[in-house]
């Protein structure tokens, strides 16, 4: 996906630390008559923080981010050398790994499954959250696990082979070490209990993520066209953001342009993301084949700053998923005042009415979706401002406090639990 960022952090407020549970709390030597307690910290596993960001990589971030803001747990973050600047903040503190780590992601998978249980268990950390799939195995505390989707699983033939053998292989047992699970969407949390039906459906607590602070519409001339010369934007163009796999279905989207641009001369399609060899192959392929050679472009990955303005630029955002577990940049084109046509799992979900959906299988539903919203300037105004309204519903201070809830909630339970051992 797209190269995303987050702002708005500059100023943080003091936060009272909540309530932790007794079993937790560590007493420091009387000093002058008084008892210090330690509060340990929560652990908030963000190493999967390597550019350029996918969908996965920006909420990890961005939570981070919201942590720090709205957030009061005393927690640490483990980020990879070059990361994005996380705010700082009285309660959150920032441990980063060597270089090596950082980059390699087969050493980042090997340091997470062995030396982080080992920092877990010098620190008597009481809880991880492990936001990104997998779970350390041999963690000695509570573990909060987000699993964003099972594509691996439900669709295979869109994945690359070393993600199906890496999450095969070590999603199954963090799921069923996990104390809790968040889900982004009721779609991720029924395809979690169909697929590992053992699971208890009130271990899975559904958060979405909130949007970046940044997204809203874009209304400097200046800076429109700045960003229109920086990625040779065309006057009139529909736009797709996000990675270009088969997944997100950009062959039939080119297939479905082929049809919408023949009445509309002046109409373009930019692919805003990017893609590895053979798919890139494979777009250009179908750009020859469907006519359409000098009215598609690709602009790589966009920086975070311009992508508000591409959303603002556009005549509408298509978004023809086979499947998504939540899928953030409709919800960000209609932040900016973008109409969306969008398909598959949870983006219906999470667009509901404000969105024309369509049926990614047929090229001629995808084009007819468009054709409504560029043809009806009634219907595409109010598609406009039912997007404004659905995408204020998102925000990461509700997520931000929805994860920690579910920290109390997990922390709680095994307080209760350690005591009843001990009694």
């Amino acid at each position: 996906m797209c190269s995303y960022g987050y702002r708005g952090f500059e100023s943080l407020p003091l936060r009272h630390f909540p309530p932790f549970p007794a079993a937790f709390r560590i007493p420091l030597p009387n000093v002058l008559g008084y008892t210090a307690i330690i509060m340990p910290e929560i652990f908030y596993n963000a190493m999967v923080l390597r550019e350029p960001y996918s969908g996965v990589e920006v909420t990890v971030h961005q939570l981070a981010c919201a942590l720090a803001q709205y957030g009061s747990f005393p927690a640490c973050a483990c980020v990879p050398a070059g990361h994005r600047a996380i705010p700082a903040a009285p309660h959150l503190r920032l441990r980063t790994t060597c270089a090596p780590v950082s980059r390699s992601r087969l050493l980042r998978i090997v340091w997470e499954q062995t030396v982080l249980p080992l920092l877990l268990l010098r620190a008597r950390a009481p809880l991880l959250h492990a936001p990104a799939y997998v779970a350390p195995l041999l963690a000695p505390c509570p573990v909060v696990l987000t699993i964003h989707d099972l594509h691996v699983m439900t669709h295979p033939q869109f994945c690359r082979k070393r993600n199906i053998l890496h999450y095969k292989l070590l999603i199954p047992p963090s799921v069923k070490k996990a104390a809790a699970i968040i889900a982004f969407s009721p779609y991720t949390k029924q395809t979690v209990l169909t697929r590992f039906p053992a699971v208890r459906e009130e271990r899975i607590h559904v958060i979405p993520p909130g949007l970046s602070q940044t997204m809203t519409r874009c209304t400097d001339y200046a800076r429109l066209q700045a960003v229109r010369q920086r990625y040779g934007l065309p006057t009139s163009f529909l736009l797709f953001v996000g990675d270009l796999t088969s997944r997100k279905n950009i062959l039939g989207l080119i297939s479905a342009f082929a049809i919408v641009q023949g009445e509309r001369p002046d109409l373009h399609l930019v692919l805003a993301g990017a893609a590895d060899s053979a798919t890139a192959a494979a777009i250009d392929a179908a750009i020859r084949q469907n006519g359409v050679r000098h009215r598609v472009s690709r602009t790589g990955y966009v920086n975070a700053e311009d992508l508000p303005v591409l959303y603002s630029l556009a005549q509408a955002f298509v978004f023809p998923s086979h499947d998504e577990g939540f899928g953030l940049p409709p919800l960000e084109a209609m932040a900016c005042g973008c109409p969306v046509v969008c398909s598959g799992g949870a983006v219906i979900e999470n667009c509901g009415t404000a969105a024309v959906t369509c049926d990614p299988r047929d090229r001629t539903s995808i084009a007819s979706a468009v054709s409504l919203l560029l043809d009806h300037p009634v219907f595409r105004k109010e598609k406009i401002e039912a997007g404004y309204r659905k995408a204020a519903e998102f925000t990461w201070e509700k997520s931000a406090r929805a994860t920690e809830a579910v920290y109390q909630s997990v922390l709680g339970s095994s307080s209760s639990a350690r005591q009843e051992v001990s009694s």
